[in-house]
């Protein structure tokens, strides 16, 4: 699937889609308030690419519920988490 070129982004900035990306997770798992849920909502109205992305996270989700990973070594689990954490830049506050 290719991208399109256009990105609508409504009254809000790339931060934004940020922010809202940190909390797709919770908010597919229904562990947000109604406020929050309803500011992601409106923000997947505005903005074509964290609409795809969401889409994306929520095929991915059926996908690893319907192939269960193989149990890791330590040593795996380690390096994954090293490489995860090195990717991920930390917030700022």
């Amino acid at each position: 699937m290719r991208l399109p070129r256009t990105h609508r982004h409504v009254g809000h900035s790339q931060a934004h889609c940020l922010k809202i990306f940190r909390r797709l997770s919770f908010y597919l798992d229904g562990e947000l308030p109604d406020n929050a849920c309803e500011e992601i909502r409106k923000h997947l109205h505005g903005c074509d690419n964290c609409e795809m992305f969401l889409a994306s996270f929520k095929r991915t989700v059926v996908l690893c519920r319907h192939y269960p990973a193989k149990p890791l070594s330590p040593t795996a689990k380690d390096a994954i988490r090293a490489a995860v954490l090195k990717a991920v830049p930390r917030p700022t506050r």
